[in-house]
């Protein structure tokens, strides 16, 4: 479950939350407890990073798989 928020009364739910967004202009209490903070506010940006994301596990998924198979050879 994920959740975004930027005011005090939004910090219990993302505590709750598995993944939660934070907006740069939001509380500070709000930021310190999320997981990931908006700066520019603009969720546009969350596609470009879930994308880096994906690609940096496929490449460790790939370079693990190698070395098991370096070793067991």
């Amino acid at each position: 479950m994920g959740m975004t928020g930027d005011g005090v009364n939004d910090v219990i739910s993302l505590k709750k939350a598995d993944c939660s967004i934070a907006l740069g202009s939001g509380a500070p209490a709000t930021k310190n407890i999320s997981n990931f903070i908006l700066l520019d506010d603009d969720f546009n940006n969350m596609k470009d990073a879930v994308l880096q994301g994906r690609g940096v596990i496929n490449n460790v998924q790939r370079s693990s798989s190698l070395f098991v198979m370096k070793d067991i050879l």
